[in-house]
């Protein structure tokens, strides 16, 4: 998914992250085209025409050049937390993350829906690296929740509330990109999907209560 430019943003910024998109495009090209495996970050510097130390400037790891939009997506969520309206559940963000996904199932190309959990079944660098990076995102909810709950230090239940809400989405997403590459037709899935991620959505909000509400502390 390709960054949105910031209003403010000027114009060595916009050649920094255009650098950036062109590196990571040119990766995956070539990870599409041969495997995450089999290709180099010499062989990227080529096809982009950029010295390596350039891609690790903007990608500290190869995975990085795959994951890259994961540090993002989080960093949007975090916010989403943070600014909600006055009394809204803790639930509402990680929701709305979901049926945005789930929009996108029923209207974007498959093929670019399936290319990255393409990639990580076949490459086991790339299944360990998606493991720490579900672990990290976790750490990272886990003091906004309690931040947002006014939880103690060390207190188990923003952890637990984290992990919880985050592997919803995550559990979505993984029973839509599997159905797809089965090959069953998108809008079926997506709207599967949606009403059973509302339910379990439903089911969380009732039961975390006024857990964290915006607000509320």
């Amino acid at each position: 998914m390709e960054a949105t430019a910031t209003t403010g943003e000027g114009l060595r910024e916009r050649k920094k992250r255009q650098t950036r998109e062109a590196i990571a495009a040119t990766a995956m090209e070539l990870f599409l085209a041969r495997g995450f495996d089999d290709v180099t970050i010499a062989d990227i510097a080529r096809a982009a025409d950029v010295s390596r130390k350039t891609i690790f400037n903007y990608f500290p790891a190869k995975e990085d050049l795959v994951f890259h939009e994961g540090r993002e997506r989080r960093a949007a969520l975090v916010e989403a937390i943070r600014t909600r309206p006055a009394g809204e559940p803790l639930v509402a963000p990680f929701r709305r993350a979901t049926m945005e996904y789930l929009d996108r199932v029923e209207r974007g190309s498959v093929d670019a829906l399936v290319a990255v959990p393409r990639l990580v079944a076949a490459s086991t660098a790339l299944r360990t690296r998606l493991s720490v990076g579900w672990e990290k995102e976790a750490a990272q909810l886990a003091p906004v929740i309690a931040e947002e709950a006014g939880a103690a230090d060390g207190d188990l239940v923003p952890m637990v509330v984290a992990r919880t809400l985050a592997w919803t989405h995550r559990l979505t997403f993984r029973a839509a990109f599997t159905r797809l590459l089965a090959g069953e037709d998108q809008r079926i899935v997506a709207a599967d999907l949606r009403e059973q991620a509302t339910r379990a959505y439903d089911l969380l909000e009732a039961g975390l209560g006024g857990y964290g509400a915006a607000g509320g502390g």
